[in-house]
């Protein structure tokens, strides 16, 4: 399983292209990942970047990897993809339309229209996610605003956590790292650095 990439953007698509995708150059092997508009605008060719990424495999294309610059995006399209009939190039085309605060907040609102401006996303699908996921959403807002950094650190620390008990760490062990991190700090990158420094003093 490829969770992420780091590597040289050696080429990236076109901004209006609807499949976009960039293509991740690591020590000389080129990974195509499809990712979403709101990425692609913040990625240039010749970046040395790293990206989040999910495997999927389906009969007729093979293996695909689709990327993330963060975490809590990567969280939430995985998210997605656990209502029934919403597969991978489906749960991407959601969020190349909106963000995933957007989405957050459409679900909370129960306002499909966010949802099926996705492309091929018909409204009983929308109304499908809505009614999926609203649990999930509730559970994020109650610690803070949809959006805000409450809720957008919440769903980061879930890949932190993700990423410290696939490095070994027990999960209580991860949770008690997670839970010292100084609450200022809201990159990932910077998140999961400091949970491993909290771990190395014990």
């Amino acid at each position: 399983m490829i969770v992420s990439l780091t590597g040289i953007i050696s080429y990236k698509t076109p901004s209006l292209r609807k499949d976009g995708y960039v293509v991740v150059n690591v020590q000389g092997v080129g990974y195509k990942v499809a990712t979403p508009s709101s990425s692609l605008e913040k990625i240039t060719e010749g970046d040395n970047i790293t990206i989040f990424t999910y495997m999927s495999f389906n009969d007729r294309s093979g293996f695909d990897l689709y990327g993330f610059l963060e975490p809590a995006d990567k969280t939430f399209f995985t998210l997605l993809l656990e209502v029934p009939g919403i597969g991978p190039k489906s749960a991407i085309g959601i969020l190349d339309k909106a963000t995933m605060s957007d989405v957050q907040q459409a679900i909370l609102n129960d306002d499909v229209g966010i949802l099926t401006a996705a492309s091929g996303l018909t409204a009983k699908t929308a109304e499908k996610i809505v009614v999926a996921l609203r649990d999930k959403v509730e559970k994020l807002a109650s610690r803070g605003s949809v959006g805000g950094k409450a809720v957008t650190r919440a769903i980061i620390d879930a890949d932190v956590l993700e990423a410290l008990t696939s490095l070994g760490y027990s999960a209580n062990e991860a949770k008690q790292a997670i839970a010292g991190i100084d609450a200022s700090l809201t990159d990932s990158s910077e998140r999961l650095k400091a949970a491993l420094m909290q771990l190395a003093k014990k």
